[in-house]
């Protein structure tokens, strides 16, 4: 925990007096006793803790030890990963500094002064919150701050009691066996409960729009993190991704109390076919969001992006490599430049990236696990993907609905239709003429709407 306490201590510019004072208040819980730890006099303790309430924006010393255990302890699970509020919202420690600043109203020469920085950087830095938390000025960013708990944590993520909303993602796991599976629960928990699987490019974190369009619909969302994404351990050397990613959802249904759910797949038709095939009992209706084909049976790369995903995926050592030569350099400003490059066949999803920072708020934080290291389940999915993997045939499934966007680019459309008609032959197929790529994002009522079919 101590190696966290100097990360925090870095972002706020706490000198080496005011970081040994911080952790003494941890561990004593009082001024005075912090004093006595540290072998200094209670003025000189108490002018401090004046400093860093000024630095940390927090009103009392409960607060302040609040906040920092908020940034640097364990969940309730006991899983030995910092459980960090800023890591929420894919902002770095400096970056969350400079929005808990705006948020008590502090001026820009105010943040820059505290925490040694230029105004050009400082601008820079506001320019990627901006694009993170989806505002576009220092007002929206202010109700961000405030909405979300970054000014004063409560420290409670739950939301099985009453729903989630806004930016909030429920942080929760669970251990299978020695594994960690990271998933959250968005409630309430008297609602029909639906599984939102990420797609193979992206974790857990849903679509905002989705999740309220769904909590509307009388759903309780659920997003589980597959083996290797997230906050979720890998599977090791298994054959199948799939399989375990099945056993994990199996698992924390029971954890949770779920005898069926439904499913709603960002791109993994794969991953809800193999999960309602190994548990049939489990899973009732599925809505496939633009499912992939197997490799054989598509031919037509569609952008910059299909023709990579082509070109590696036979080769497990390539796809490492890539994914972690994209996250070294996937800030903010270059993933959405990214994003109108690949997109560029694609007019719904261009309009989406440069109209909708909501949108890019939301996928920037379902990216950011790999910018973090986790990448072993897009190496195992994308290798299992170019080496062929495929899934036996699911008739009688007339209770699911496909759901695929005429400006789909990784694959043909057409295609990746053929290779489902045979998979799920008596399944419904709902083309939409204006959506692209990002239909999840795009077109919530649409995914909903196909779910209550």
């Amino acid at each position: 925990m101590y190696r966290e306490f100097a990360r925090v201590a870095g972002a706020y510019n706490l000198s080496e007096r005011q970081d040994a004072l911080l952790r003494a208040l941890v561990d004593t819980g009082g001024i005075r006793e912090a004093a006595v730890a540290l072998n200094i006099p209670y003025t000189s303790a108490r002018n401090m803790v004046a400093e860093l309430k000024t630095k940390l924006g927090v009103g009392t010393v409960p607060m302040m030890i609040g906040l920092l255990l908020d940034l640097t302890l364990n969940d309730a699970g006991g899983i030995a990963r910092p459980a960090r509020r800023h890591d929420l919202f894919s902002l770095s420690e400096r970056q969350f500094a400079i929005a808990r600043g705006i948020g008590i109203a502090k001026s820009r020469r105010e943040i820059a002064v505290t925490l040694k920085l230029s105004d050009a950087v400082l601008n820079n830095e506001l320019k990627e919150i901006y694009l993170i938390l989806g505002v576009r000025n220092a007002g929206e960013l202010i109700g961000i701050v405030a909405d979300t708990g970054l000014v004063m944590p409560d420290g409670n993520h739950s939301s099985a009691i009453a729903p989630a909303s806004g930016h909030d993602l429920p942080m929760h796991n669970m251990t299978s066996g020695s594994r960690r599976i990271g998933y959250s629960d968005f409630g309430p928990a008297d609602a029909t409960p639906v599984l939102i699987l990420h797609s193979t490019i992206t974790s857990r974190p849903p679509p905002t729009r989705l999740v309220a369009a769904l909590h509307a619909a009388g759903f309780r969302p659920i997003a589980i993190d597959r083996p290797g994404f997230g906050d979720t351990d890998p599977a090791g050397s298994a054959r199948d991704p799939y399989l375990l990613a099945a056993h994990d959802t199996a698992g924390v249904a029971a954890a949770l109390g779920i005898a069926r759910l439904d499913v709603v797949a960002r791109g993994s038709g794969q991953a809800a076919s193999r999960l309602a095939q190994l548990y049939p009992a489990l899973v009732r209706r599925a809505v496939l969001i633009n499912p992939t084909p197997a490799i054989g049976y598509t031919t037509v790369d569609r952008g910059p992006l299909g023709a990579v995903k082509r070109a590696i995926g036979k080769r497990p050592l390539a796809v490492e490599a890539m994914i972690r030569l994209l996250s070294a350099y996937a800030t903010p400003r270059r993933l959405v430049d990214g994003m109108l490059r690949s997109f560029r066949e694609s007019p719904p999803d261009i309009h989406l990236v440069r109209n909708d920072p909501q949108f890019a708020a939301d996928y920037l934080r379902a990216v950011h696990g790999f910018a973090l290291g986790h990448i072993a389940g897009y190496v195992a999915e994308q290798s299992a993907w170019g080496g062929g993997y495929d899934i036996a045939p699911m008739p009688g499934m007339a209770h699911w609905r496909i759901v695929q966007g005429r400006h789909f680019i990784l694959h043909d459309p057409e295609q990746a239709m053929a290779y489902w008609r045979v998979r799920l032959p008596d399944t419904p197929i709902d083309w939409i003429d204006d959506a692209g790529q990002m239909l999840a994002y795009s077109h919530p009522a649409t995914v909903v709407a196909a779910l209550s079919a």
